[in-house]
């Protein structure tokens, strides 16, 4: 049997719509061998993912994995972690600083919606087990606030929207350094999500490099004619591993678990070394 490798996906845990256990299954079913679970700055999901895999006898390769949100030159940055150990007191310390700014941050918008007259009633903080900007405009759809979800983010959520806040985020180089501190990797998520322009996203990957980056992830379920091409391309000119990963949030026509991750053969994969 061949090996598909999905190395960014999210369950409930964060913002995804699956459980764990829901989410394991999936990606046997889809033929997945490798599955990294990345959900945003938490991997407390990753216990129940692996007694479901082992209950289930599924033959699936379970790789430890956090999504770290990041700040690089005022711009917000997301880096996905891999293959770390999980119980390394720097890992621990970080998503625990990572997590308090998410309650922090999510109260803070909560006020400000109420403060605006938007009297919405989100799951408190402290009943989440990671707290995002998803289950704000969720509640927001839910109670008749706005009517879809991009709308909750386009007229409040959205940066520079009525009730966004700006969190102070870890800076990119010590989000490398913490997952190298914990014998992991650090790889760029989802490249072309910043709109940045190609000397942009040139320079940020080339930044990450020197930063501790580790690899960039190149083959993304759905990327538009010549996006894989062009980020393979940055990588090995940089001198960076290639990632895959679908991004899985819920069952979606468009974007499925290991669905559509083949790398360029020029590519040295993420986990070659592993």
């Amino acid at each position: 049997m061949s090996e598909v490798y999905d190395l960014h996906c999210h369950s409930n845990f964060s913002d995804g719509a699956l459980s764990p256990t829901d989410l394991v299954l999936r990606a046997a079913e889809k033929g997945v061998t490798h599955l990294a679970i990345t959900d945003h700055d938490t991997i407390a999901g990753l216990p129940e993912a692996r007694h479901a895999i082992t209950e289930h006898k599924l033959p699936l390769r379970l790789i430890n994995g956090v999504e770290l949100t990041c700040r690089w030159q005022q711009h917000e940055i997301h880096v996905v972690g891999l293959n770390m150990d999980t119980s390394h007191p720097a890992i621990i310390d970080l998503l625990a600083e990572q997590q308090q700014r998410r309650r922090d941050r999510y109260a803070a918008m909560v006020a400000k919606l109420q403060r605006a007259g938007i009297e919405v009633q989100p799951p408190l903080a402290q009943e989440l087990t990671m707290p995002t900007r998803k289950h704000l405009a969720d509640a927001l759809v839910e109670q008749g606030w706005v009517s879809s979800f991009e709308t909750a983010f386009r007229r409040y959520l959205g940066k520079g929207q009525q009730a966004y806040i700006a969190a102070e985020w870890c800076e990119l180089e010590t989000a490398a350094s913490v997952l190298q501190q914990a014998g992991g990797v650090a790889v760029l998520a989802h490249p072309h999500a910043y709109q940045l322009s190609n000397k942009w996203l040139r320079r940020l990957l080339q930044a990450g490099k020197s930063l501790g980056l580790d690899g960039v992830e190149v083959a993304i379920g759905q990327q538009p004619p010549g996006q894989r091409e062009a980020l393979a391309t940055f990588a090995c000119e940089i001198g960076l591993k290639a990632s895959v990963g679908s991004d899985f949030h819920a069952p979606k026509p468009w974007r499925e678990l290991g669905k559509n991750l083949c790398l360029p053969a020029a590519c040295v994969p993420i986990w070659s070394d592993w």
